[in-house]
């Protein structure tokens, strides 16, 4: 009788959204030509280069000597510097339990979330609230205590040779991304009249479509940034689905991950209490 239910409630969605897709036909199709103009101008140009790149410094054992030499974990820094699903890249290199690491090293790109806060408040405040966000993966870092990534020294392949397979394993990569991307954004949140609800659904499905909608609406300052924390935390179902299509072969307790993710909000949500409003 559960699986009858399970069954008839998967063919209702189903038949839902058939019936959305074809009332709704003009405006799936206008978010479908946005969101490849996203993955085109925003995913793309940052995304490839940097799978690209990420491959070639593996390749190069700088991971394993920064970690001999320096004693610091390189997933850390690029983490930060190239933000997810890129940690999720590089993560799925190695055969190992990563729910922890991946936890505390989960981040948008920098360089893409200072162009929309700024926009959206201002430099200082953008600044203040990606610090925030390091801060907060750091405090969470040191309750959960993750294991290093115990990096070896490999057998170099030629540049050309790393950049022609990197090239071919990543062009399948994006373009679940760009699928993944058309489909959130195709979603019938538009339907929705309250900001407030609208906007707090866009803040846990795409982060991208969630600052976008910051930057136009009239809610205050408060929930403005409150938003925008659960977006920078969450980064979005939509990039959460791309780190899962990258990690599809590797360990994970998504359980797990998710609760110490929800204690990452908590902990980012208290600091921006306390410390923006």
């Amino acid at each position: 009788m559960k699986n009858i239910l399970k069954e008839i409630f998967i063919f209702t969605i189903i038949f839902l959204y058939f019936i959305y897709i074809i009332k709704y036909n003009s405006y799936i199709t206008e978010q479908t030509i946005y969101s490849v103009n996203i993955w085109l101008n925003k995913i793309l140009p940052t995304l490839f280069p940097t799978f690209i790149i990420v491959d070639i410094i593996y390749n190069t054992n700088l991971p394993y000597y920064i970690e001999k030499y320096l004693h610091i974990n390189f997933i850390y820094i690029i983490s930060i510097l190239s933000g997810s699903p890129s940690n999720a890249y590089i993560l799925n290199k190695y055969n190992q339990n990563i729910t922890k690491i991946l936890s505390v090293t989960k981040y948008t790109s920098p360089i893409f979330t200072y162009t929309f806060l700024k926009a959206i408040f201002n430099h200082k405040t953008a600044i203040l609230l990606i610090s925030l966000n390091i801060l907060s993966n750091i405090i969470l870092k040191l309750i959960i205590k993750p294991k290093n990534i115990k990096y070896k020294r490999i057998k170099q392949e030629t540049i050309y040779t790393t950049i022609t397979n990197s090239i071919k394993k990543n062009i399948n990569t994006l373009i679940t991304i760009l699928g993944t991307i058309i489909f959130f954004n195709t979603l019938p949140i538009h339907l929705i009249k309250n900001n407030l609800i609208k906007g707090t659904i866009l803040s846990i499905l795409e982060i991208t479509t969630s600052l976008n909608n910051l930057l136009t609406t009239t809610l205050p300052y408060n929930i403005k940034i409150l938003l925008t924390i659960i977006s920078l935390s969450t980064c979005g179902l939509c990039i959460e689905t791309q780190i899962k299509s990258i990690i599809n072969d590797t360990f994970i307790n998504y359980k797990e991950y998710l609760l110490y993710r929800l204690l990452h909000t908590i902990i980012f949500l208290i600091l921006g209490i306390i410390i923006i409003l």
